[in-house]
């Protein structure tokens, strides 16, 4: 199996934790992530992704010899012009864009995460009811109890949500995360090939 060494760059560690479980349902490859360099470079809000995630990309691309480099900021809103335009900046202000990826769930990662709650609370559940417009709070309540959780609170939360997913359900659900999973299996097929 191909080994994939990865860094990430984020606003919180809800998003690391979901990225290296998501990563680790992806067939064929393994990707490992570099912690020291995760853990050295920290975002502590969004305006520090958009601000740093240039420089440290090159970081880590150059002395890391990272694979590929993950981004992971949410949008804080729901409209389609801003994701497209949040993502076109990414993608211009990018140091490698064949090589860095952009996760930028719509409003915030809790919304993927609850759809995930949604399926493991209703595993026969077919109806599709779109989350991603709901407010950031109720989201967050959805999934934690609670409107804002301390990491205590949602790591565990979060573990236990991505730890076991399908993949394709959250894909039909949300087209953030489409968007995501279509730029991996992208990536995926340029640097196994």
């Amino acid at each position: 199996m191909k080994k994939i060494k990865y860094g990430f760059y984020g606003e919180d560690d809800a998003q690391k934790i979901f990225l290296k479980n998501y990563l680790r349902h992806l067939p064929n490859v393994i990707f490992e992530p570099d912690d020291d360099f995760c853990n050295r470079y920290r975002a502590r809000n969004k305006k520090q992704v958009d601000e740093k995630f240039r420089m440290v990309s090159q970081e880590g691309f150059l002395w890391y010899q990272h694979d590929v480099f993950f981004v992971g900021r949410d949008l804080d809103n729901h409209l389609k012009d801003d994701y497209t335009a949040k993502f076109t900046w990414f993608q211009d202000y990018s140091h490698d864009r064949q090589k860095t990826l952009f996760m930028i769930p719509v409003q915030c990662i809790e919304h993927w995460l609850w759809y995930l709650k949604i399926k493991q609370d209703n595993p026969k559940l077919t109806k599709n009811e779109p989350l991603e417009t709901k407010p950031r709070p109720e989201a967050k309540r959805a999934v934690y109890g609670i409107p804002e959780a301390i990491n205590a609170i949602s790591i565990p939360i979060v573990n236990e949500l991505t730890t076991q997913f399908d993949i394709e359900w959250l894909e039909s659900r949300s087209n953030s995360f489409r968007h995501f999973h279509r730029q991996v299996q992208s990536f995926l097929t340029q640097f196994v090939s």
